[in-house]
């Protein structure tokens, strides 16, 4: 009867479903203290992009040290929420420091940094980058959480010890309305 259900649907409401997800990263070491959330390029893109700055060129491939990356000022970022599509002006990429002029991230007085508040090094080459999930999941992408849920449940089974699967969800954020997810650590992850 399940099947059925979701067939039908999947059928009235179809829903993009993809194997191939993507995290942005400053190193590439996927760790996170809320579990880590891989998305849709758009996505992952958006939130480091909202962690760490926008480049002021290009994009964050891998090739560029951070703190010798040329990051978008105030009238950089007016242009690439055109160019971009979406706007970009979010969590590091605004606040009353922020120079209007494109900058290096070490001449700025704010820092950007973890979630646990560690700054970002200077020395890291951000990149955004393919993953496969390949851990165990509670439900299904066509039966998406919401963002919310999916990341209380993450927070609270990481904080009791028993994060033993990963969820999917609606981002409400980033890419909004695409199928992202949150998996316990790497080990729900393949690099592609």
């Amino acid at each position: 009867m399940r099947l059925i259900e979701t067939t039908i649907l999947e059928y009235i409401n179809p829903i993009k479903k993809t194997d191939v997800f993507y995290h942005g990263s400053t190193d590439k070491n996927m760790s996170g203290k809320n579990g880590i959330h891989v998305g849709t390029k758009l996505a992952a893109t958006q939130a480091l992009q909202a962690r760490i700055g926008v480049p002021a060129e290009g994009e964050w491939d891998g090739t560029r040290a951070y703190g010798e990356t040329l990051l978008a000022g105030r009238k950089t970022l007016e242009l690439k929420n055109t160019e971009l599509g979406y706007n970009c002006t979010t969590g590091y990429n605004c606040g009353k420091d922020l120079p209007e002029e494109d900058y290096y991230p070490t001449q700025r007085e704010y820092r950007a940094s973890f979630s646990d508040g560690t700054p970002i090094p200077f020395n890291c080459k951000p990149i955004v980058f393919p993953v496969k999930i390949t851990g165990q999941m509670t439900n299904t992408q066509s039966y998406p959480h919401t963002d919310d849920k999916a990341n209380s449940m993450m927070k609270r089974n990481l904080k009791m010890g028993n994060a033993k699967s990963g969820y999917y969800y609606t981002n409400i954020a980033q890419d909004s309305g695409s199928i992202s997810a949150v998996v316990p650590d790497k080990s729900f992850l393949e690099i592609l």
